[in-house]
């Protein structure tokens, strides 16, 4: 395993902004991912461990620390015919297309979300009327408080809504491999609204797996902008959830404020109708980053925009949500500095 120094982090990010890495390697494997861990715990410095790269926002100031590209590979149907274990630097897409190529229904709904096997529980990632955490069977997760590696029930993973125990503590856990019990049998998801909209359009009576597939590709592509052409990290907050009464009280001044169904008796609300009806904010730009013309919960970054610019952006949209709703919106996307 080799380690670098001074390597920038914009090209490793979807965002394609960021500074530099102190220093930075690339793991393969499970033993090269310990010993660049063991590396930076021996110089005092803060790691972070890097999938594809689509969920965060590097400072311009970069990270004085050790960053480990995650790039262990692997991809295995068990002897049951339904558990697929994928190690944590497989692309998340790839995962979702073999699945469906073997007929493997649970994951298709998450078709074309950028990142990897490693970073998907992390943010438990969820599309389209599912969650990752729905199909999670076990894990295997490295501790580094003993660095050893333990077997994880989905229990023990603490899933929330785009939320984990990874996610609360990144300094001590980091995912490994991850195994996703699917179905050969299990009803297809086909009752969120642009999938229903999109089938109705099509003539299309009774979707395949692979129809299904091919229709969230779709829909995201006309939605969201290509993180393979634009900076971007897609959503960059999360849906806000709040109290039925709340609620009650925004549908009064927005009686078309969409809302679902949440824990406890609480309602999701759709933060994209907000900044879009609401707010004015698609197409609000802050020197060369701004919302995305076609969904205002989207930040795209031109070239040479940077940190700075995308942060007071979203300080510009929390402001005015929190003007006009009185909600207090979180960002979805990790800010590493």
């Amino acid at each position: 395993m080799k380690i670098q120094e001074n390597i920038s982090l914009a090209k490793y990010t979807t965002f394609k902004i960021g500074g530099l890495a102190r220093f930075f390697c690339v793991a393969n494997n499970e033993n090269e991912l310990v010993e660049a861990l063991k590396f930076a715990r021996k110089q005092k410095l803060p790691f972070k461990v890097l999938g594809g790269g689509s969920n965060i926002l590097v400072s311009d100031e970069g990270f004085n620390g050790v960053v480990i590209k995650m790039e262990y590979k692997g991809l295995y149907i068990s002897d049951d015919g339904i558990t697929v274990t994928a190690c944590a630097g497989e692309s998340w897409d790839d995962v979702v297309r073999f699945s469906v190529e073997k007929g493997l229904r649970g994951l298709e709904n998450l078709s074309a979300i950028p990142g990897t096997v490693g970073a998907a529980p992390v943010q438990n990632i969820g599309a389209y009327g599912t969650e990752v955490a729905n199909h999670i069977e076990f894990m295997r997760v490295l501790d580094l408080k003993d660095m050893k590696a333990y077997l994880f029930s989905k229990e023990d993973c603490q899933f929330g809504y785009r939320d984990s125990i990874f996610k609360r503590h990144r300094e001590r856990f980091v995912i490994i491999v991850v195994g996703f019990k699917l179905s050969k049998t299990a009803e297809l998801k086909m009752d969120y609204k642009d999938v229903k909209e999109y089938f109705a359009t099509r003539d299309i009576t009774n979707p395949t797996q692979a129809d299904l597939r091919k229709a969230i590709i779709e829909i995201r592509t006309s939605k969201l902008p290509d993180w393979k052409k634009w900076g971007t990290a897609g959503s960059f907050f999360k849906n806000p959830s709040v109290t039925a009464a709340q609620f009650t009280e925004l549908k009064k001044k927005y009686p078309d404020l969409p809302g679902f169904p949440d824990d406890d008796g609480r309602v999701k609300i759709s933060l994209g109708w907000i900044l879009d009806k609401v707010c004015d904010a698609r197409g609000l730009k802050v020197g060369k980053v701004g919302t995305y013309d076609k969904q205002a919960l989207v930040l795209v970054a031109q070239a040479g925009a940077t940190a700075a610019d995308v942060l007071a952006l979203s300080i510009e949209l929390m402001n005015r949500v929190k003007k006009k709703t009185g909600i207090v919106i979180e960002a979805e996307v990790e800010w590493v500095c």
